[in-house]
C-alpha cells in the first residue's frame, strides 16, 4: 500500500522503508497516514519476504503529531473513543511490536506528540543529531496516547516518564541517548545510510530466530524469571528443528555466511 501521504519502498534485501510524506506540515498525521500505517502492518504480517521495517519522515521532520489545523484530522482526534476510532488511532503502536520483524525508526527531525509515540513504538531508534522529541501533550491539556505511557515507562522508568510527560520539555538527541530513548545518534546526512545499513545487517539474520527473540524480549517486560526461562526453552526447541538452524550450523563449519530462508 502506498499513496502520496505514505510512501512504501520494498528493497531487494527484504527491507521495507515507510516514509511519512507531508513535509509541508512536518509529516503531521492525516487520516490517510493513519489508515495507511494500519494497512501496511497488516500486509507485512502476511509477507514472508519482508525482513525489516524502517520508518522515517520526508523533509525536515519525522512526524509533528496530529494535524489539528486540518478539520478532518481534528474530527478524528476529538471523536468519541469507540472501537473503530480506537483501532485507527491507538492500535498501531501495539501492532508494530507484534510484527515479527525488527522495526527501526530513523528519526530525522521533530517527533512530537503522536510522532513521539510512533518512534517509541519502534524496536530501535536512530536519531539525527538535529532531531528532537517533543512530548508536548501536557501543553495542550492532554495526556499521552498511542501507547506512549507504556513504551516510555519501560524505556526510562516510571519517574522519568512522569517527568517527561508532565514537563513536556523538548528532548534533544544527546539527552535522548542519555535517557536510553535513542539507540544511536548519527550525523544528520548519514541517518538513512546508517539506518539502512543496520536494516540490511538484520535482514541477513534467520527470520524465525529474530521473530522469537522479539517475542521473548517483549514478554520479558511482564514475565517473571521462571516464565521467561520456560518461554526461551520452548523457542529454542522450535528453532533447533528449523532448517535455518541447520543452515547456520553448516555455514559455521564451512566458515561462510549463512543463507537463511525462513524455513
Amino acid at each position: 500500500m502506498s499513496d502520496d501521504h505514505l510512501l512504501i519502498e520494498r528493497r531487494d534485501n527484504g527491507v521495507v522503508v515507510a516514509t511519512l510524506n507531508r513535509p509541508e506540515v512536518l509529516n503531521a498525521l492525516s487520516p490517510r497516514i493513519r489508515t495507511g500505517l494500519r494497512e501496511m502492518t497488516a500486509e507485512l504480517r502476511g509477507d514472508p519476504d519482508a525482513r525489516v521495517l524502517v520508518i522515517t519522515g520526508a523533509g525536515r521532520g519525522f512526524c509533528s503529531g496530529a494535524d489539528l489545523s486540518n478539520r478532518e484530522e481534528r474530527v478524528a482526534a476529538e471523536s468519541e473513543p469507540g472501537l473503530t476510532s480506537t483501532e485507527l488511532r491507538y492500535g498501531f503502536a501495539a501492532e508494530l511490536q507484534q510484527l515479527e520483524i525488527p522495526v527501526i525508526a530513523a528519526v530525522n527531525g521533530a517527533a512530537a506528540g503522536a510522532g513521539f509515540a510512533i518512534a517509541l513504538a519502534a524496536d530501535i531508534r536512530l536519531m539525527s543529531e538535529n532531531a528532537r522529541f517533543h512530548p508536548g501533550f501536557m501543553k495542550i491539556g492532554l495526556g499521552p496516547d498511542w501507547a506512549a505511557s507504556w513504551t516510555l515507562t519501560r524505556l526510562v522508568g516510571h519517574s522519568r516518564a512522569l517527568e517527561t510527560f508532565w514537563t513536556s520539555d523538548p528532548i534533544d538527541a544527546d539527552r535522548a541517548l542519555e535517557l536510553g530513548i535513542a539507540n544511536r545518534v548519527v550525523a544528520h546526512d548519514d541517518l538513512m545510510s546508517e539506518a539502512l545499513a543496520l536494516a540490511d545487517r538484520l535482514a541477513r539474520n534467520a527470520p524465525w530466530a529474530m521473530a522469537l527473540t522479539k517475542r521473548a524480549i517483549y514478554a520479558a517486560l511482564n514475565n517473571d524469571a521462571t516464565e521467561q526461562a520456560q518461554l526461551e526453552e520452548l523457542n529454542q526447541a522450535w528453532l533447533r528443528n528449523s532448517l535455518d538452524a541447520g543452515e547456520g550450523a553448516r555455514a559455521f563449519r564451512e566458515r561462510r555466511d549463512p543463507n537463511f530462508q525462513r524455513r
